[in-house]
């Protein structure tokens, strides 16, 4: 009996120092079958057997070896009986440790399940040979185990978030098994952020990549929710996406080579060697090449290619990359550039501008004296150069005005003579503060074009810092240009552009008498003036675009009526954005559920009137990740709301969740402790 007591009072100061409680603690009572096994065990020693010896010498010896075994094995089956007793009469009273975070009930009726599919969670996890979004949805349908099939689950992801509804965990289940990748990013205040009025515990399971996730969604949650962060590690972050490709020249002609410059970017910490790199257009591979590719770097590099005919050109550039593999191809439209219209307005016939631009395909030229103008096509004119007149009328100076404000591009080009009067008003009308040089005779040589600036990019194949540069008299002056392309050496500005509206203005400082201009007669003639005329050029659309794109604006094909829809559409797909007609110009957004990259085509009562290529935002492609410990760093102080865990196993998840919000139930661990000292007195009976 005194044994008995000594075990109780042990036993109930172990529980107490663990913090166990009982879910049905009257069955404590049960204790007290202890003393059975007890009171068989002191009846058993009791018990006198008969033993046959026929030699008495050894009955001492025999005596003591046997008394001892026996007692020992007697011990060692009373403990087990003992032990058996204690957690039988336990699991029935069912332990646990009660939960650590009681500070505010929560309503476990309500669960939302926020899973992130993006395409970044097709990186392999770390710990796994499995893909994060499959981590992902095994540990959300581990944590679904712990809530009865009462509860009421959303299922949240980067495509359903407005329209989740809610189901039963079975039906949860069913929905995290059919998870697929999603191509719209992952944005924290919408998947998570849905509108409940219950009280919820809401887990989140992502990788939580730095270009998406918003820290400062954490300073603004409900307060009535409790939220899970469960992080998924990535094995590594290295990837290799197309950041952006761009023509060389902003004309694409047919049959001529071209440049096309790619531009890749290496997302990850190690140098990849000989990355595989391909174009094609039209399903016909261009070029095959490798390039070394630095960590943390764009490396561009150019690719000579050459379209055959006319329309538009599907082409793709792509890279071999594993296995985050949805952005390997990145798409765009080659369109055949059409003719730029030049207008000159010139007194002389045979002026160097009209031998220029004749030589070029791609221009259409005319000329017009001051006296004999055509207005109406001034109007559908790219680029017009007022050129060595002395005189400007004053319904040129208008319809010059209103050309400019609408988009079109002018050079102004003065006359050897020195009559001001009709080019002030025009600087005027033009809001440009410039005039005539009455005085400007002498010659000053230019300065040495800056090799940086944009409008010299394809100019100088191999630039000379030394070169020899032409001189020019002055007789134009001005002040506060938009941009001074060319200067004297001086300073003083050459040639410069001047942006008023939507056009623009370029002024050059002398005629182009080769008396007064030496540039005439110099090796950048001829390249200044075709960028000049290239300037005006008006790209009617991008050759690509993000599928996060607010709006696209394009020329209008004729006004809509009542039939007249535009529709994009890829293969069976028929998207119909929100569209309207501006000025001759159609505006439509991007439909929210177009999602796949590739081509659409443009239709209008079902004739194709454009290509677009759409590709995944590169936000998505940068791969870096908070890990839990950044993800604590951003909770503010005493936040009882948010929960982040470490990187972990499904199992880990469930456990913490647990002992956190449930507590630890024990009766299995007493179930499984009655069988083993069950066993072990079975075992002690048979061969001991």
């Amino acid at each position: 009996m005194q044994t008995f007591i000594v075990n109780v009072v042990y036993l109930g100061r172990l529980l107490y120092l663990v913090n166990m409680a009982f879910l049905y603690p009257s069955f404590l009572w049960a204790l007290a079958a202890i003393l059975i096994p007890i009171l068989l065990h002191l009846i058993q020693l009791r018990r006198a057997k008969r033993i046959e010896f026929s030699n008495v010498k050894f009955i001492q010896v025999s005596k003591d070896l046997t008394a001892s075994q026996r007692n020992l094995k007697e011990l060692l089956i009373l403990i087990s009986r003992i032990l058996f007793v204690s957690f039988l009469v336990l699991a029935f009273a069912q332990p646990f440790l009660p939960a650590s975070d009681t500070s505010k009930p929560i309503d476990f009726t309500q669960v939302t399940i926020a899973l992130d599919n993006s395409l970044s969670m097709q990186n392999m996890h770390a710990d796994e040979d499995f893909s994060l979004l499959t981590v992902a949805t095994d540990q959300a349908k581990r944590v679904l185990d712990i809530f009865p099939s009462t509860t009421a689950i959303s299922v949240n992801t980067n495509s359903n978030y407005s329209r989740a509804t809610t189901v039963g965990t079975v039906d949860a289940t069913n929905i995290l098994d059919q998870m697929s990748h999603s191509t719209r990013p992952f944005v924290s205040h919408q998947v998570m952020g849905a509108d409940h009025d219950a009280a919820e515990h809401v887990f989140l399971f992502s990788d939580f990549q730095k270009s998406f996730f918003e820290p400062s969604f954490l300073n603004k949650i409900d307060s009535n929710r409790i939220y899970h962060l469960v992080p998924l590690q990535a094995d590594n972050i290295s990837n290799v996406f197309v950041d952006t490709v761009y023509l060389a020249d902003e004309f694409v002609r047919s049959d001529t080579e071209g440049i096309l410059y790619v531009r890749l970017y290496n997302a990850g910490d190690k140098a990849i060697p000989a990355c595989p790199v391909k174009l094609v257009i039209d399903n016909v591979q261009i070029a095959a090449l490798s390039i070394d590719l630095p960590p943390k770097q764009v490396t561009e590099m150019p690719i000579s290619f050459t379209i055959r005919g006319k329309g538009n050109k599907h082409a793709w550039v792509e890279v071999e990359d594993y296995p985050v593999e949805f952005d390997n191809f990145y798409y765009f439209v080659l369109q055949p550039s059409r003719q730029l219209s030049i207008t000159e307005i010139s007194l002389d016939d045979s002026s160097p501008l009209q031998r220029l631009y004749r030589n070029e395909p791609l221009f259409h030229t005319q000329r017009f004296s001051p006296s004999n103008i055509d207005y109406a096509q001034l109007d559908n004119s790219d680029f017009i150069v007022l050129q060595g007149i002395d005189e400007i009328p004053a319904a040129l100076v208008s319809t010059l005005e209103t050309y400019v404000k609408s988009g079109g591009t002018l050079a102004v080009i003065p006359s050897a003579t020195e009559r001001s009067a009709s080019y002030t008003t025009l600087m005027q009308t033009l809001g440009i503060p410039a005039s005539l040089n009455a005085g400007g005779n002498s010659k000053t040589s230019l300065a040495i074009p800056n090799r940086d600036n944009p409008f010299f990019k394809t100019i100088f194949a191999d630039y000379d810092p030394n070169m020899q540069m032409p001189a020019s008299v002055r007789k134009l002056m001005w002040s506060r240009s938009t941009e001074d392309i060319l200067k004297f050496r001086g300073g003083t500005p050459y040639l410069s552009r001047f942006d008023r509206g939507q056009g623009q203005v370029f002024l050059l400082a002398a005629s182009l008498d080769p008396r007064e201009n030496e540039l005439v007669n110099h090796a950048l003639f001829v390249p200044v003036m075709y960028r000049l005329a290239i300037s005006s050029y008006k790209q009617e659309q991008q050759i690509a675009y993000r599928l996060q794109n607010m709006s696209i604006t394009i020329p209008a094909q004729s006004q809509p009526g009542s039939e007249s829809i535009y529709k994009l559409v890829k293969d069976s797909t028929v998207f119909i954005p929100e569209q309207q007609i501006r000025g001759g110009r159609l505006v439509f957004n991007v439909p929210p559920d177009l999602e796949e990259a590739g081509f659409y085509e443009l239709q209008l009562q079902g004739k194709t009137v454009g290509s677009f290529a759409f590709n995944f935002d590169k936000q998505e492609s940068l791969l870096d990740q908070y890990s839990p410990a950044e993800l604590r760093s951003f909770l503010p102080k005493g936040q009882q709301q948010v929960h982040v865990y470490d990187y972990s196993d499904t199992f880990t998840v469930k456990s913490e969740f647990e002992k956190r919000f449930f507590g630890v139930t024990l009766w299995k661990y007493c179930l499984l402790l009655c069988l083993i000292f069950l066993m072990a007195e079975i075992a002690l009976i048979r061969f001991l």
